[in-house]
């Protein structure tokens, strides 16, 4: 075998190689937050919720009722994003439940305490969302009729994707969405591993299809179900320092959703941490927007 002959060999099995591991750190998130926050912890009561997904998988929740004097059904369905859990969101969004809100977190499959082996950010997601909506449904139907959503990036981009099947969602409010499915993981392997897209991502995304079984999972984006979502509103918050959701992918997908609703660009927020970047003010703008479209 000529010595020409064997670099091409040996580069094409390496090239198969880097793009079949790039599919599976789409598949597994390389940095995958643990189970280390829970209510408890803030002195929030809570109960222990599990329902099943219609494709078989067991998912676990938890469900904050709202104090007393103030429960009047008001409900929001908390997503988490990719690689992360719903204790991680809890973290920061606790505070709706002091507000009047009762509160349902699920950990989307393969996340946290539920089952699962791959996560496709969007595509088995909406499966899940539609699972916890289903048991809200039929375990607290009183609470259904005052439905919000709260998403942060994958789920905040889930919850654009599964919202115009579900009428009985209201309003949401959406944090650092990705806006296409590609566009994303051909920025977060910029970012990570600063692999160029060809013909890098192409194979990653081709084995990506493979592994998955389903040839659309890579087609699977939010601006092509935003504008499906209107008339119910919707707020829309990015980070002007996100690498990851840039502000113009932020605003693109903005400008594809149908009115009402609303932008608000945080300065030197960074990807995911709008809340530490905006403050009271952070908080003040997302409990009015659930106050008032959940009246």
């Amino acid at each position: 075998m000529s010595l020409p002959l064997l670099i091409i060999i040996v580069s094409a099995a390496c090239l198969i190689v880097v793009c079949y591991m790039g599919a599976g750190i789409i598949l597994h998130p390389p940095n995958m937050s643990r189970m280390e926050v829970f209510p408890e912890q803030f002195g929030l009561r809570y109960e222990k919720v599990f329902f099943k997904t219609r494709d078989g998988l067991g998912l676990s929740g938890w469900f904050l009722p709202a104090p007393g004097e103030d429960a009047d059904g008001r409900t929001i369905l908390m997503c988490h994003g990719w690689g992360d859990n719903k204790g991680e969101l809890l973290k920061f969004t606790h505070y709706l439940n002091a507000h009047g809100f009762n509160l349902l977190y699920f950990d989307f499959r393969s996340h946290g305490e539920s089952d699962g082996e791959i996560t496709t950010m969007g595509y088995y997601e909406v499966i899940d969302f539609e699972a916890a909506v289903r048991y809200l449904k039929d375990q607290k139907p009183h609470l259904v009729g005052k439905l919000g959503v709260f998403g942060l990036s994958m789920g905040a981009a889930v919850t654009a994707m599964a919202m115009p099947d579900h009428p009985e969602v209201r309003c949401a409010v959406l944090e650092s969405p990705f806006t296409d499915y590609r566009r994303v993981v051909r920025q977060w392997a910029w970012n990570n591993l600063r692999v160029p897209y060809f013909p890098l991502i192409i194979g990653t995304l081709f084995f990506l299809r493979w592994r998955v079984g389903q040839e659309g999972v890579d087609a699977y984006s939010p601006v092509n179900f935003i504008k499906k979502i209107s008339p119910r509103p919707l707020l829309m918050i990015g980070g002007e320092d996100d690498a990851l959701m840039k502000e113009r992918d932020v605003r693109r997908l903005y400008a594809a959703a149908g009115d009402p609703k609303q932008l608000w660009i945080i300065p030197e927020a960074t990807h995911a941490k709008c809340y530490q970047a905006g403050g009271l003010e952070y908080e003040t703008r997302i409990v009015n927007f659930f106050k008032r479209h959940l009246s």
